[in-house]
């Protein structure tokens, strides 16, 4: 199985494992993420989710070789499923723990970013590298890293498309918590009790009062996202940054 659920006390562990790819997405492991990030909200005995990739990274984010292979409304398909897990977090009545290690990439940022919490370990790297390749944001990107990061180094990482360490995302505010990779465990366990000594009810509430005062931006930053990263795919900058990756890839 791509992806895993472990029950962790009060918690709800999801796990996806595409190593070989540094854990990036296809639309199916998007959809196996979302179903089970959902069926855990629904449980009353659950008291938090936490979220990782497997091995040494969160995730690249897009699967680039489904991209390659895809046409308009597979590529459409693709964005809704990461637009799907975003809203499937935001909607949830339970806090919701990103455990980012390695690299966080692209759609996989923006998700993270719409996660309650980030434990992050003092060797992530972080990239919106959709210009270099001819796209833009679609997961939100444009409204949760302003509002995570701060508008000027939000507008660093989207327009640029520059990678940036661990110092950097911590000087801006990315993570909750950074500590060093063995220590990430503990981190999530202090925060599963936590969350388990809370009322469910009254976190469930809290969350959602912070979450509405998006009101319709959400949907709306969504949208535009949409339009621009469909209409851009078949465009030459796009088509052909994807052709080159695939001929490193064969290379």
């Amino acid at each position: 199985m791509i992806v895993t659920t472990e029950t962790r006390g009060t918690a709800r562990m999801i796990v996806w494992d595409r190593q070989q790819r540094r854990n990036a997405w296809d639309l199916d492991t998007m959809t196996a993420i979302a179903d089970a990030i959902e069926q855990a909200g629904a449980e009353a005995s659950v008291r938090s989710i936490v979220l990782r990739g497997a091995g040494e990274h969160f995730s690249a984010g897009d699967d680039l070789q489904s991209a390659i292979e895809a046409d308009s409304a597979a590529w459409a398909a693709t964005i809704e499923g990461f637009q799907r897990m975003t809203h499937v977090v935001l909607a949830l009545p339970v806090p919701v723990i990103a455990a980012v290690d390695g690299v966080c990439v692209g759609g996989a940022l923006e998700f993270a970013a719409s996660c309650d919490l980030r434990l992050c370990t003092d060797r992530i790297r972080v990239l919106t590298p959709e210009v270099g390749i001819g796209l833009v944001a679609s997961n939100a990107g444009t409204l949760l890293l302003p509002e995570v990061l701060g508008e000027s180094a939000a507008r660093e990482l989207l327009l640029g498309g520059q990678e940036r360490d661990a110092a950097w995302a911590l000087g801006h505010g990315f993570p909750t918590e950074m500590v060093a990779p063995g220590e990430l465990d503990a981190r999530i366990d202090h925060w599963i009790g936590v969350f388990d000594r809370t009322s469910r009810d009254a976190v469930a509430a809290t969350k959602a009062m912070l979450n509405e005062r998006f009101g319709s931006l959400l949907d709306e930053a969504m949208a535009r996202e949409t339009y621009h990263c469909v209409r851009l795919f078949d465009e030459p900058d796009a088509r052909a940054a994807l052709a080159g990756f695939a001929e490193r890839r064969r290379g």
